[in-house]
């Protein structure tokens, strides 16, 4: 009977230690915390090369997301308490988070020099670089 509760301990010792190797590291469900402003956690998660997601979250409740697509490779809040997009070369682009759209598509550094702003109707066009 010894034996046999011996080998039972034995047994979950080497199981609950194997199995701790085997866990994944815990990660948020909406990716990695870029901010808190207003009580609101805003997160990036990358979805692949060329797009990501943008969650915002309150008292761990989603409220709105954004898919933003282009050249980009993360976002991060400054100094001055806004989130801001890296893209492109050295480029960011600032995420108002008074209005998130559904949808952000950002310009490559080829559609960029190939843009023909006269087709807009604004006044100018900022191209913001680091």
């Amino acid at each position: 009977m010894k034996k046999l509760i011996m080998i039972f301990i034995a047994f979950i010792a080497l199981t609950g230690c194997g199995s701790g190797h085997q866990q994944k590291e815990k990660t948020s469900e909406w990716g990695d915390r870029i901010a808190t402003i207003n009580n609101t956690a805003y997160y990036w998660l990358q979805l692949s090369d060329d797009s990501a997601r943008i969650s915002a979250v309150r008292d761990n409740q989603l409220v709105t997301d954004c898919i933003v697509r282009g050249p980009v490779y993360g976002a991060r809040q400054y100094d001055d308490g806004e989130i801001y997009i890296l893209c492109g070369q050295n480029q960011i682009f600032w995420l108002d988070v008074r209005y998130i759209p559904s949808e952000i598509d950002l310009m490559t550094e080829e559609e960029w020099d190939n843009y023909d702003s006269s087709q807009e109707n604004v006044d100018a066009i900022i191209d913001i670089g680091m």
